[in-house]
């Protein structure tokens, strides 16, 4: 029971990230553009936390 309340407020505090990145990712889309170095760290940083979000998922179907 306490393993699924840890990993549910995990799924939370990764949930947070992937929503606050995406909106800073689109903030910065309508400023500067895709081309910038800021851009494309913040799309990368998007792209790990989500495949840490999938592989969290397909780990609980296991």
């Amino acid at each position: 029971m306490k393993a699924n309340k840890r990993l549910q407020s995990e799924d939370t505090s990764l949930l947070k990230d992937i929503v606050d990145l995406k909106i800073k990712l689109s903030e910065l889309y309508n400023q500067t553009g895709p081309t910038t170095s800021e851009y494309v760290s913040l799309s990368i940083q998007l792209s790990k936390r989500m495949n840490e979000y999938f592989d969290e998922k397909v780990a609980q179907l296991n």
